[in-house]
């Protein structure tokens, strides 16, 4: 299930909210948090709620036999997890690589058979159709920064497997992240307050992601969708398509990030976060400090710093740039282009730190074009699994079919407001508009009189209310009758 979804917004979340604010303590709080936590996770794959509770229940008895600074003690826990991890998620692709990957995978083919014997004694599976739990990839990076921690001495095993597995499936970050970290959780699973300013601040954040999920990303999704066909396929369409994508995984991943973190704050909980307007940026290394940030941390905290990062001389450091990129890249998916996409910006890294004595000499304006421009080429790479389409669509980029097709014009008009929507969703102007508002109201900055802080803060309030009202309104208005499409980091 996604957040997009009207059952979950109308149902499943107000009937959350309901129970968990009617227990007296945190204590019971947490079990129902843990409760409908595992209820969503079910209603996504019912048949894999099983490996989420056993693999938890796994990890929180090895981690308790893990000692600070004892290797040995940590592999176990390690190849538990990344073994599984490989299993579910690169098995076939390893397979095919040597031509043995049965047509529909061996691992999925295997599961099926499973479900179907398991219904025939009386159970109820649906048959899966995919091989890969949802999330698997986010709550094994968890996991796995968890069982780090405890071995460097950051924190200690939890002893309780209920807080544990509320750590690991809490529903609001478990599918799509943010990656949070035990030792950010650990206090606020025991304590932690919530208050009307702290679940109004939740409900504002998560309606702006709704928004930025349901009246953004869908559509300009629906903009790619409609052009990958083919048919314009010439450089006009090709470009369009291009930028229409880079839009969509913004909004779509930002969205979802911002939905799961004011989520937390209803609940008491402080996330990570994850997004920092990351198209304003002027160079590829700004680019990933503000793009997707929990996943860029792990990678720097737990593979780049213990392989050596940038102490042990320049050779090294390259060499630690290219694991961690191809690591980046395959745990976006199981296919060469992931690959691909890893040892493009590994490449645009360590060239950029070669350049960059001469770069940061040019205007803003122009170094912030050049990297987009550069980061648009890596999401044409991101989006194409079949190597026969991503050559289509480089080669319809660059004018080798043709400058245009009948009615594209029509189309880029078209799209033209939505562009400009994105772009200036994308720049800091929203943030700055707001943070101006809030001083206005005197909510930010220097406190003026009682009464009319008061009176003024009646109207920031109010203004939040009837804003978030509006999103909410419209994006119910778009998903009556409609799907939302499926967060494109869910498949991760």
């Amino acid at each position: 299930m996604e957040f997009a979804n009207l059952y979950f917004l109308y149902i499943l979340l107000p009937l959350t909210l309901l129970v968990y604010f009617l227990m007296p303590d945190v204590w019971r709080k947490n079990l129902v948090l843990l409760a409908f936590s595992l209820l969503f996770y079910a209603m996504c794959q019912p048949v894999y709620l099983v490996l989420l509770v056993g693999l938890s229940y796994a990890n929180y008895k090895l981690a308790l036999k893990i000692r600070p600074k004892d290797r040995k003690s940590l592999l176990l826990p390690l190849a538990v997890n990344i073994g599984l991890l490989g299993l579910f998620k690169y098995l076939d692709f390893f397979l095919g690589i040597f031509g043995i990957a049965p047509e529909n995978g061996l691992l999925l083919g295997m599961l099926k058979g499973l479900v179907n014997g398991l219904n025939s004694i009386g159970f109820s599976f649906d048959e899966p159709t995919t091989v890969l739990p949802i999330g698997i990839s986010f709550f094994t990076f968890s996991v796995i920064s968890y069982l780090a921690d405890i071995y460097t001495g950051k924190v200690k095993a939890e002893k309780n497997f209920v807080y544990f597995l509320l750590y690991v499936s809490m529903f609001p970050k478990m599918l799509q992240g943010p990656i949070v970290r035990y030792e950010q959780m650990k206090r606020q699973l025991r304590e932690r307050r919530t208050n009307f300013r702290l679940i109004f601040e939740g409900a504002l954040r998560f309606s702006v992601g709704l928004a930025k999920k349901v009246l953004l990303a869908d559509y300009c999704g629906k903009v790619v969708s409609e052009l990958s066909g083919g048919a314009d396929q010439a450089l006009i369409g090709a470009w369009l398509s291009a930028i229409m994508f880079m839009f969509q995984i913004y909004f779509d991943f930002a969205g979802y990030s911002d939905m799961a973190i004011g989520l937390g704050k209803i609940f008491g909980f402080k996330y990570c976060e994850n997004f920092d307007l990351p198209y304003t940026s002027t160079s590829i290394t700004e680019f990933w400090r503000r793009w997707h940030m929990s996943l860029g941390s792990f990678f720097r905290d737990y593979v780049y710093i213990p392989l050596g990062g940038n102490r042990r001389g320049k050779v090294r450091q390259i060499i630690n740039l290219f694991v961690v990129w191809s690591l980046t890249g395959l745990w976006h998916g199981a296919s060469w282009n992931y690959v691909l996409w890893g040892v493009y910006f590994f490449v645009l890294l360590a060239a950029e730190k070669q350049l960059m004595p001469y770069i940061q000499d040019l205007p803003k304006l122009l170094r912030n074009f050049l990297t987009m421009l550069l980061i648009l080429f890596g999401w044409v790479l991101f989006s194409h699994e079949d190597f026969g389409a991503l050559g289509s669509a480089l080669g319809a980029m660059f004018g080798f079919g043709g400058f245009t097709t009948a009615g594209i014009w029509t189309r880029v008009l078209n799209c033209l407001p939505l562009i400009l929507t994105c772009w200036l969703g994308c720049s800091s102007l929203p943030r700055k508009a707001a943070q101006i508002w809030a001083g206005v109201c005197g909510m930010v900055g220097k406190r003026r009189k009682s009464n009319t802080v008061d009176g003024m803060k009646v109207l920031y309030v109010a203004s939040c209310f009837v804003f978030m009202c509006l999103l909410l309104w419209l994006c119910t208005i778009s998903l009556v009758g409609n799907t939302s499409a499926p967060s494109l980091y869910s498949n991760f």
